[in-house]
């Protein structure tokens, strides 16, 4: 009687398929997720904001397709950090169902519109071009959601199916951005890429609260401290934050986001007590994770005091959150899971550790600019600080993204 194949391989093509599929599945590259979106991710990140520095600095003369501060942050959140939160799911949800994930030409087709959507909009002050990129955004968002749908729903992976609320409420904020921005609503649009931020913020917390925890008990030797009544607080409250953020820009509310954002972020820093934070210093993909999930949890406290006063620059502060928090933590899970999910051993070196905290560094930097008298070095010294930590990760994890495993496993 004929065994179920392991997990490992359940996304490698059988030797029944035809060749063409047997082709393009058997590029290391297109046999998972992680894969192209990380790598892609990474080099967007890179190229991305020296775009956005040369600009800012009056090196470089640019008509972007939306007025250039818009695009920078369209393709920070809906971009790169996307990408990232794309690859990642898809790859955990095959671990979480059992089921294979998405391979082959159906991830060289998702991983396409993404790339097209990029360049397109560079270029999107032409409209043919932008109706282009809103096209490609959009088919890749649908792509990406139903893929993921695809897999809880069959599995009936019922813990997991707050993620498809969640990437299409994403999904739709994008749209509305792109509207916004594509009519002048300047204001709107860049209010709706705030609201991203803070999207991502309760992914943070909803995926670092399982992984940071456990990755953190299994590496030092220890068992794991769970927090029930903390988890189950965090996100309803999370969510509620963020519906009041959102419409608070748009009608007048009797409460203010920012004592949510008080409260989120002081859980934040409660739980993350928990996870024996003294403990970790010898090991880089652990206070890699855990710095990371500090800054959202501070950069929410800081945010919420920017929203209900005036001793913060509301904008400054969401830089935190945006690098320390949302870029530092996609930097340190690229980094484990692209060992973990190659069959390489979970331990960086000295100059990856560098990385990690470059980029923990870049968020402070930015945040302070306003605060200085000369701000522009600090926005030059911020963006200098990211893009050392992206060219580090791709320097050393090119050949792990784009060559096969190391254990010799499909995959």
């Amino acid at each position: 009687m004929s065994q179920r194949p392991p997990l490992i391989n359940i996304h490698w093509p059988d030797e029944v398929q035809e060749g063409k599929r047997k082709a393009l599945s058997a590029y290391p590259l297109f046999a998972l997720a992680f894969r192209p979106f990380f790598l892609a991710g990474a080099c967007w990140a890179f190229l991305a904001i020296s775009i956005w520095a040369l600009w800012f600095s009056g090196l470089m003369s640019f008509q972007f397709g939306f007025p250039a501060a818009l695009w920078h942050a369209h393709e920070m959140v809906f971009g790169f950090g996307a990408a990232v939160a794309v690859g990642f799911l898809l790859t955990a949800a095959q671990n979480w169902t059992g089921l294979p994930s998405i391979s082959g030409k159906p991830l060289l087709l998702l991983s396409s519109l993404w790339l097209i959507a990029r360049f397109s909009l560079l270029f999107a002050q032409y409209t043919p071009v932008l109706w282009l990129f809103i096209a490609a955004q959009l088919l890749w968002w649908t792509g990406a959601i139903y893929s993921l749908a695809s897999l809880l729903f069959r599995a009936k992976s019922k813990n997991n199916y707050l993620f498809i609320p969640l990437l299409s409420v994403m999904a739709l904020l994008n749209t509305a951005f792109v509207y916004a921005a594509a009519t002048q609503q300047l204001a709107a649009a860049s209010h709706l890429s705030h609201s991203m931020i803070l999207l991502f913020g309760i992914l943070m917390g909803i995926v670092g609260g399982r992984v940071i925890p456990f990755f953190t008990a299994r590496a030092l030797g220890l068992e794991q401290v769970k927090t029930p009544l903390l988890d189950k607080l965090l996100l309803p409250l999370s969510v509620f934050g963020t519906v009041l953020f959102i419409t608070g820009f748009f009608v007048q509310l009797p409460l203010k986001a920012g004592w949510l954002m008080l409260l989120v972020g002081s859980l934040h820093l409660g739980r993350l007590s928990f996870w024996t934070p003294w403990k970790i210093w010898s090991a880089p993909l652990l206070w890699s994770l855990q710095l990371a999930y500090l800054a959202l949890a501070l950069g929410l406290i800081l945010l919420g005091i920017s929203d209900l006063t005036q001793l913060l620059v509301f904008k400054d502060v969401l830089h935190l959150l945006s690098i320390s928090a949302m870029a530092g933590l996609i930097l340190a899970m690229m980094a484990r899971v692209s060992l973990g999910h190659t069959g390489r051993v979970l331990q960086v070196g000295k100059t990856i550790s560098l990385a990690f905290a470059l980029l923990l560094l870049a968020g402070p930097m930015r945040m302070l600019a306003s605060l200085a008298g000369f701000p522009l070095l600090f926005w030059q010294v911020s963006a200098l600080l990211w893009l050392c930590a992206f060219a580090i990760f791709l320097w050393f994890y090119w050949p792990v993204l784009t060559q096969p495993r190391a254990d010799g496993r499909p995959g």
